[in-house]
């Protein structure tokens, strides 16, 4: 988990983000909601961007220890369990675009995660060339899964979309966990 100041920068963006649209959030914003300086926030982050992308983050590798899954359709479950209970309001961050959008973040730090599993299961050697495609179009889509199932159009339980998800992924993603 992050430390206390980095949390506490993690949740002013969250309350805040659970109120206003994302382009209506500033830094200036997210400083006062947290009580804290703006030195202080660059400390930690380098932008809005950073910080909405840090929830990704910190989930992500809370779940993906393997002391928590034992494979990614537990860590499936968790994930939506999570956005489930918690970040149902925050289906806002989805709406930020460009190359620093919280969709494009999903997909990279999903891939890099899986790539990173991988390369543990195999001596340090990644993904071949075709599982590197099936891997890359399989996090593209699990950005995209998320952000409809917040807005509402998947109307599945954590459960359900796990089982989904998990019959679908590339067998890099079935096939492989942590070593341990």
């Amino acid at each position: 988990m992050p430390a206390r100041t980095e949390q506490a920068i993690i949740d002013a963006f969250n309350r805040l983000i659970a109120k206003y649209p994302f382009e209506k959030i500033t830094v200036d914003a997210i400083v006062t909601e947290a009580g804290i300086s703006r030195s202080t926030f660059y400390r930690y982050f380098k932008d809005k961007y950073d910080v909405m992308n840090a929830n990704y983050k910190v989930l992500i590798d809370y779940y993906v220890s393997p002391s928590r899954c034992h494979n990614y359709r537990e860590m499936f479950f968790y994930l939506f369990s999570t956005f489930q209970e918690r970040w149902k309001t925050l289906g806002r961050i989805f709406s930020s675009t460009g190359i620093n959008s919280f969709s494009n973040y999903v997909a990279k730090y999903s891939y890099q995660t899986a790539l990173a599993i991988t390369k543990d299961n195999r001596n340090g050697e990644g993904f071949t060339p075709a599982e590197d495609m099936q891997c890359e179009a399989f996090c593209c889509a699990l950005s995209r899964i998320f952000e409809q199932w917040l807005s509402g159009k998947y109307n599945l339980t954590a459960d359900e979309i796990a089982d989904a998800l998990f019959a679908i992924a590339p067998p890099t993603v079935r096939d492989y966990w942590w070593v341990n």
